[in-house]
């Protein structure tokens, strides 16, 4: 198949993920009505995880290590295709999730596509459920630090990836939130796919939420000297209408024990969601 036959280019970076790459590869083999684009980026793994991507038949390239977002940019130039995301090689994505985006965002004419998202824990098992926002309360979730949805859970174009010139490199950890709140402070239409979720994020001990805690706050620093990051009356509403939306949810996790492995603290949930990632490539 052509890369003009195939209608989304999901990157994948890597970094010695043979315990979970089988899982995503498996999830993106098996999509449903649509034909991704899969590209492998690794930076140097020593163990099974390039035999794990030629039994997969997947392409791969390599970028040194240092900068996730720097692999995935890489990547992403690498495909010709309409619609464009990233999936870490712990995450996964349910059969029908692309074509259902994709199909959703041609339906609106839109330039970024979310959809829901389930949280597993590291064995895969499912922990809880999150509900994306409606876009128009986006903008005042981006005032706070949060996107409102799961970046697994997105897609967008091409055209605007390269538009807005990627993922900045300036940036280790918060990379996600800077390209999202640029794209949403665009004025470009978002669209918001309802309905059963879209992905799965696996939470684990080793993510950056739990582990470069200082940096990631130095990386915050410019958004607030800038204003970016600011409260008000109405963007407090905007977050409570988040958190109501996914109460249920909430109430589970503070009384289950399981939603909250050893080492892995509340507070990282909300880190996740805005840009937190893995330090594979660090």
């Amino acid at each position: 198949m052509s890369n003009s036959d195939h209608q989304i280019g999901i990157v994948v970076p890597t970094l010695n993920s043979a315990a979970t790459l089988d899982w995503t590869l498996c999830s993106l083999s098996n999509q449903r009505d649509i034909a991704p684009d899969v590209i492998v980026v690794d930076s140097g793994s020593e163990d099974q995880t390039l035999d794990i991507c030629q039994r997969w038949a997947v392409r791969t390239i390599y970028v040194p290590p240092g900068n996730m977002y720097r692999a995935i940019n890489s990547g992403l130039q690498q495909t010709d295709t309409e619609w464009v995301t990233y999936l870490n090689s712990d995450d996964h994505v349910y059969p029908y999730s692309y074509g259902r985006l994709i199909a959703h965002g041609e339906q609106h004419h839109a330039a970024l596509v979310y959809g829901n998202c389930d949280f597993i824990d590291s064995e895969g098992r499912f922990l809880f459920a999150m509900k994306a926002p409606r876009p128009a309360r986006l903008v005042g979730l981006l005032q706070r630090g949060d996107f409102g949805f799961a970046q697994p859970a997105a897609i967008y174009r091409k055209s605007v990836f390269q538009e807005l010139g990627g993922f900045d490199e300036r940036f280790r950890y918060i990379s996600d939130y800077d390209f999202f709140s640029r794209l949403i402070l665009s004025g470009r239409k978002v669209a918001n796919l309802e309905g059963p979720a879209v992905a799965a994020f696996r939470r684990h001990t080793s993510q950056l939420s739990n582990q470069c805690a200082p940096a990631m706050a130095a990386e915050w620093e410019p958004f607030r000297i800038s204003g970016r990051l600011r409260t008000s009356p109405g963007n407090l509403f905007d977050l409570l209408s988040m958190y109501i939306g996914n109460s249920s949810n909430y109430l589970w996790r503070f009384t289950s024990k399981r939603a909250w492995p050893p080492r892995i603290s509340r507070k990282s949930t909300a880190l996740d969601m805005r840009g937190a990632r893995r330090t594979w490539h660090g």
